[in-house]
């Protein structure tokens, strides 16, 4: 499962969909062998059908989790925001993306996000869709946005460079099957 993300680029979306559940289920196993609140040994749930897992001593039940994240598709005119992220191995330049914190909602965490990433303010935001992201257990929620205002500027420790680009002069993106490419590649049947 390692080769997951490679992998994404050959799948159907009904192979990566259950490959990535079996993912999740993996790492959501291993990080419950014991209990969070007593430390005794978890087992499986008694009722094969039900997904947790229950302390063997105190009964707390563990049930998987998801962490979720965001990612944006922001226009200006007829250009896009890019940008090209310090952790990404490739050279490619993507959306906008970050984690939802505690007590907050998506469009919150889309606004936050694009304003520490890129010093611009969004409005017009709008649900794009959503894929399962198992690296190791989050879910991508994608969104649009209009850009509202602010000089666009990357945050230089996460984001090293950020650019309007249009259809014409994209630089390299992310890899067909995943939620960025499928966002930019909507986009760009929209400036035909």
């Amino acid at each position: 499962m390692d080769n997951l993300r490679e992998m994404l680029t050959t799948m159907s979306p009904e192979e990566f969909r259950a490959a990535a559940r079996d993912r999740e289920l993996e790492e959501w196993r291993s990080i419950n062998r014991f209990c969070g609140k007593c430390g005794s040994l978890m087992e499986p749930h008694a009722n094969t059908d039900e997904r947790a897992m229950v302390c063997s001593k105190c009964g707390y039940t563990a049930y998987p989790k998801l962490s979720p994240a965001v990612i944006v598709l922001v226009t200006k005119g007829d250009k896009i925001l890019l940008q090209r992220n310090t952790h990404y191995k490739l050279r490619n330049w993507t959306l906008v993306a970050g984690f939802v914190d505690a007590g907050e909602n998506f469009e919150d965490a889309v606004r936050r996000e694009v304003m520490e990433e890129a010093s611009v303010e969004v409005k017009d935001l709008r649900y794009f869709g959503s894929q399962t992201w198992p690296f190791p257990s989050n879910i991508m929620v994608g969104f649009r946005a209009e850009y509202a205002s602010g000089e666009l500027t990357p945050d230089g420790e996460e984001v090293v460079e950020s650019g309007w680009f249009d259809r014409d002069n994209l630089p390299e993106i992310p890899h067909k099957g995943s939620i960025a490419r499928q966002m930019i590649d909507d986009w760009l049947r929209e400036q035909k």
